[in-house]
C-alpha cells in the first residue's frame, strides 16, 4: 500500500472511480462534483502539474488526492493557525465506493501528511462543502481542525468549510 505521483497511464481508473462517487454525492445532497467537474481534462492537468497522486494497495488503484500550492483567494481571509507559504492545499480527494471502509482514506491522508512534512511543509489546508458531511467526518477523525466557512465562487448559496492539519 502506498501513494504515488500519478502518471497519464492511471487517468482512465481516477475518471472511473470519481464517476462512481459522484452520483453518491448527488445522492447525499452533495453537489460539490458533477459529470462534468472534476472532468478527464482536469486529471490531466494535475498529472502535468505533478500534484495528482494515487494510492494503491494489492496492485489495485484505489482512490487519488491532489496535493499542490494552489490555496483559492478566499483562503487569504480564513484564520489559519500556519500561513499558506508554509502549508500546502489538499483537493479533489475519492476512494472507489467498492474498496470504501477499508481505512484506505485515513491511509491516503495519513501518506500524504508524511510526504509533505518531509517536504519541510508545516500545514495542510483544505475544504469541503458543506453539505459533504462524510468528507468533514473524514477530516475531523484525522485530526483536522475546522477553520470556518467559506464561500469558493460567485454563488453565495454555496458554502464550503475549511479545515487545517498542522504537521508534526
Amino acid at each position: 500500500m502506498s501513494i504515488r505521483k500519478a502518471v497519464y497511464e492511471d487517468l482512465e481508473r481516477v475518471v472511473e472511480i470519481k464517476d462512481k462517487v459522484v452520483p453518491l454525492m448527488i445522492g447525499a445532497g452533495n453537489t460539490q462534483w458533477s459529470e462534468e467537474y472534476p472532468d478527464m481534462d482536469r486529471f490531466r492537468k494535475d498529472v502535468e502539474a505533478g500534484s495528482l497522486y494515487v494510492y494503491e494497495e494489492g496492485g489495485i488503484l484505489d482512490g487519488f488526492v491532489v496535493v499542490d500550492n494552489d490555496h483559492p483567494d478566499p483562503y487569504d481571509e480564513m484564520e489559519w493557525e500556519v500561513a499558506r507559504t508554509e502549508s500546502r492545499a489538499m483537493h479533489r480527494m475519492a476512494v472507489d465506493p467498492s474498496r470504501q471502509g477499508r481505512g484506505i482514506a485515513r491511509k491516503m491522508m495519513q501518506e500524504v501528511e508524511d510526504r509533505l512534512e518531509a517536504e519541510g511543509a508545516r500545514a495542510i489546508h483544505t475544504d469541503t462543502a458543506l453539505e459533504n458531511e462524510r468528507m468533514q467526518k473524514q477530516f475531523e477523525k484525522n485530526g483536522y481542525i475546522f477553520r470556518g466557512k467559506l464561500h469558493l465562487d460567485d454563488n453565495e448559496d454555496d458554502w464550503y468549510v475549511a479545515y487545517e492539519k498542522v504537521l508534526g
